[in-house]
């Protein structure tokens, strides 16, 4: 599939997920000038919902509801029997573009009557889209259209004439805004700002950070020894329990069960306890931050080591994988990135990556960060210059999600 596509976080107040919108280009923007989302005015099928009904709703949201971007002729083209998900799970976005005839009317009715919710973007005035408005469950307000002054009359207006609608306030890109946002206008919110160090340097590493940090230099040496890394393990309860549980599922069923922590990584190798300690601390090290920051790191590291493939570089996979693994580091440890990397060791082609933005895993991390941002045009210059398909770079990334999902629900 040519398909681009990524699900991008959307939080409440206390930066809990609590849906995800698509951000999506459809084919290399450049190559073909009548494909993407900016030009399908004339489109009547929705290129994201044939993907969910392919892939499944939850290896994009894991249960939480989506918001699809929807054109003016999609409302005339039966949604409903395009979609194959739960109506509850599925909101259609509309931009500053829909019109208010009746037949467009009509579509936005009938599919709500269905359960259907609806969002709309970009807007800057009410009256045009007033009877739109009426109809919609989300409004969403952008930083980047708009300034904070246009913004509050805009919300208040919204808050006193459609008080069913609730807000959504996007490309919020720092913490210091969000707080603002946040404590200023009641909604929900988008943007990076839950990616970026609180601190410059000044929180400390709680212990159990420390522990892990610890375990994750143990086992990058080729040859590390059992008894160090079963001791270090054993330090942390759910990391035992996990270890335990996957060498008695995985590999010896009812009988004779492993119960010895420096048994059950002896049982598995040197090869498998690095990458299940790598993954398993992944999920442990921000356990106090937004579910997200985890989400990012592996999805980012999975996503990275296939993409190894593409840019022909298949014997630094592994490396490739800690690239994207450690690229959230700074805000899981909320130290700046030089220093949080000092912590666990990287090499030097990890560190010039992350922190100095060259040398040669640099091309890697960037076209990731490209396509996370959903940056098309910059994305489909480096695919044109590397002979990369999209339909490549789509299963590289829908493997990485599927591979987030399945590790996630222990699959």
């Amino acid at each position: 599939m040519d398909l681009l596509i990524v699900p991008v976080p959307i939080f409440d107040k206390d930066q809990k997920v609590e849906a995800y919108m698509f951000r999506y280009q459809d084919g290399n923007e450049i190559l073909d000038t009548n494909r993407g989302p900016a030009r399908l005015d004339g489109v009547m099928t929705s290129a994201p919902l044939d993907m969910l009904n392919t892939v499944g709703i939850d290896t994009f949201t894991m249960g939480k509801p989506i918001f699809v971007p929807v054109t003016n002729y999609m409302l005339l083209a039966n949604l409903d029997r395009q979609c194959s998900q739960p109506p509850q799970e599925v909101v259609f976005l509309l931009d500053n573009t829909v019109k208010t005839e009746p037949e467009y009317i009509a579509g936005i009715e009938r599919l709500k009557e269905l359960g259907f919710r609806f969002a709309i973007s970009k807007i800057t005035e009410i009256e045009p889209y007033a009877e739109i408005l009426s109809l919609c469950d989300f409004a969403f307000f952008d930083h980047r259209i708009i300034n904070e002054r246009e913004q509050q009359i805009l919300r208040l207006l919204i808050a006193r004439d459609y008080k069913h609608i609730t807000a959504i306030y996007s490309h919020i890109m720092t913490k210091e805004l969000f707080e603002v946002v946040a404590k200023n206008a009641p909604g929900l919110y988008e943007g990076r700002f839950y990616r970026t160090p609180l601190t410059k340097g000044s929180k400390g590493v709680s212990p159990l950070q420390v522990n892990l940090i610890d375990l994750l230099n143990k086992v990058r040496s080729d040859d590390f020894e059992f008894s160090e890394v079963a001791t270090t393990i054993a330090k942390d309860p759910a990391l035992s329990v996990a270890l335990l549980k996957l060498v008695n599922s995985a590999y010896f069923g009812s009988r004779n069960r492993i119960a010895s922590i420096n048994q059950a990584v002896t049982m598995l190798g040197q090869q498998e306890t690095r990458k299940w300690i790598t993954t398993a601390v992944a999920k442990l090290l921000g356990s106090d931050k937004p579910s997200e920051i985890t989400r990012v790191s592996l999805i980012r590291a999975k996503f990275s080591e296939n993409l190894a493939v593409l840019f022909k570089m298949q014997k630094e996979a592994e490396s490739l994988f800690l690239t994207g693994l450690f690229s959230v580091l700074d805000a899981i440890l909320d130290k700046p990135m030089a220093e949080a990397l000092e912590m666990v060791h990287v090499s030097d082609l990890i560190y010039e990556a992350l922190v100095d933005e060259k040398g040669d895993y640099y091309p890697v991390y960037h076209f990731m960060r490209l396509y996370e941002s959903a940056m098309w045009n910059s994305l489909s210059r480096i695919m044109i210059l590397n002979s990369i398909k999209a339909s490549d770079v789509y299963d590289c990334y829908l493997s990485a999600l599927c591979w987030y999902r399945d590790i996630l629900t222990d699959k």
